[in-house]
């Protein structure tokens, strides 16, 4: 895989189809799918984003729902301090095995669900790509990227608003939190897609990190 001019490696899952039961899901009567083990379009949006526009030096970075931790993975190649986090405990594993594939060394990999859990650390940098798809989980979202950014530090998101997150970016705005999206134009079997790439940073009167 090509992200600009790095070669990846990344180890996926073998017939991802397969897992995904379509007629449950239409029933609504599954557990969620393995979201996790796609590689979604705006993973790789945000990944050719870290690489081209983002100076990650020496940065304390959390790839935030990291997936197969493409975009850490890029961050981490430039110099940036990774820690790839996702509540699923596979994605985890495949994150930390794709990391070491492709020669990061400043990099850790945890489980973390940003509904339930608070960190001590606060980043310089914040990644997401397509997290925004479950609709309930926004107020969480938000006051987990108030409490873990540094004063300095921006969240940078990929958005293909593939549900309506028009109420996450309403939620921004009363938590104090400044943002700018910028499109980026990218095509998914066959279609247009396209992504937003949303730059989040502190605001006055924002949460603290003690704030509730």
């Amino acid at each position: 895989m090509a992200i600009g001019s790095r070669s990846l490696t990344l180890l996926r899952v073998k017939d991802l189809e397969r897992l995904v039961d379509r007629e449950a899901l239409l029933r609504d009567d599954t557990e969620e799918p393995p979201y996790w083990a796609h590689l979604w379009t705006g993973a790789l949006t945000l990944a050719r984003y870290i690489d081209t526009c983002i100076d990650v030096r020496d940065q304390t970075v959390l790839d935030l729902g990291c997936g197969l931790g493409l975009t850490g993975i890029v961050a981490a190649q430039k110099g940036g301090r990774v820690i790839f986090a996702d509540k699923e405990v596979a994605a985890v594993s495949f994150a930390r095995e794709n990391a070491r594939l492709n020669g990061c060394t400043q990099y850790e990999a945890r489980p973390l669900d940003f509904t339930l859990d608070v960190l001590e650390t606060r980043f310089s940098l914040i990644l997401g790509a397509e997290i925004l798809y479950d609709r309930p989980t926004f107020p969480a979202l938000v006051r987990f990227l108030a409490r873990h950014l540094s004063p300095a530090g921006r969240a940078i998101l990929a958005d293909a608003k593939r549900t309506n997150t028009q109420d996450f970016y309403q939620q921004l705005d009363q938590a104090g939190l400044q943002w700018t999206q910028e499109e980026v134009r990218e095509r998914e079997d066959g279609l247009p897609l396209p992504v937003a790439i949303v730059t989040i940073q502190r605001g006055e009167g924002g949460y603290s990190s003690g704030d509730e």
